[in-house]
């Protein structure tokens, strides 16, 4: 009789514990998802401010010493669940990060489109710093977009909500125009350099044919 207690014990206690695991597993899983979730975050803000930190020197760009000048744009935006920034500099350069991948993309110094591009930004930035706040660099909130100038003196921000911004009447809509092309350029840039896979070669001993 006691073997049939404990036979039917275990099959109430089967289903329970399978219960168990499967929510130990769960949570294993949030976490992670948080965990991978907070380190891509905390990387783009270390990126961020890598970015915020440049001199004009730094990246070998020469600029007057008897007047604050412009040399890098720096567009960011937060849609839905995801941080992006591309950076343009006066050189030629371009930078973007997110916060999907949690690293820098740096833009192919060859691509004569992207490099005009990224020079052509930072020339209309160079009208818009003055009319900026100093200092405003702060972490963007969801559903805004925020530009930022960085000069040989200083850094200017600008910014609001993303669907403010884009309107055609936005007093900032040179700088989204300018900025949207440059991200335009470094996607086809990036299209028209495909991934090229490779494979290791993997050496296979065959035996004779069984009719050999």
């Amino acid at each position: 009789m006691k073997e049939d207690y404990w036979f039917f014990g275990a099959l109430l206690f089967f289903p329970f514990g399978k219960l168990l695991y499967l929510y130990y597993q769960k949570k294993r899983f949030v976490k992670a998802d948080k965990d991978i979730a907070d380190y891509r975050y905390n990387r783009y803000l270390e990126l961020r401010n890598e970015t915020f930190a440049l001199k004009p020197e730094d990246l070998s760009i020469e600029v007057p010493n008897d007047k604050e000048t412009a040399f890098a744009l720096v567009m960011e935006i937060h849609a839905f669940d995801v941080l992006q920034a591309v950076a343009a500099f006066s050189d030629g350069k371009v930078w973007a990060f997110n916060t999907k991948n949690a690293r820098k993309n740096i833009g192919d110094s060859n691509e004569a489109d992207l490099n005009s591009a990224a020079i052509e930004a930072v020339a209309a930035a160079q009208y818009h710093f003055a009319r900026m706040r100093r200092k405003d660099a702060v972490a963007l909130i969801p559903g805004h977009i925020k530009f930022h100038i960085l000069t040989n003196d200083d850094i200017y921000s600008a910014g609001g909500a993303i669907a403010e911004m884009l309107h055609e009447s936005s007093e900032w809509s040179e700088l989204v125009a300018k900025s949207f092309t440059v991200a335009d350029e470094l996607n086809n840039a990036a299209k028209s350099k495909p991934t090229k896979r490779v494979y290791n070669q993997i050496a296979v001993k065959r035996s004779k044919p069984a009719n050999l």
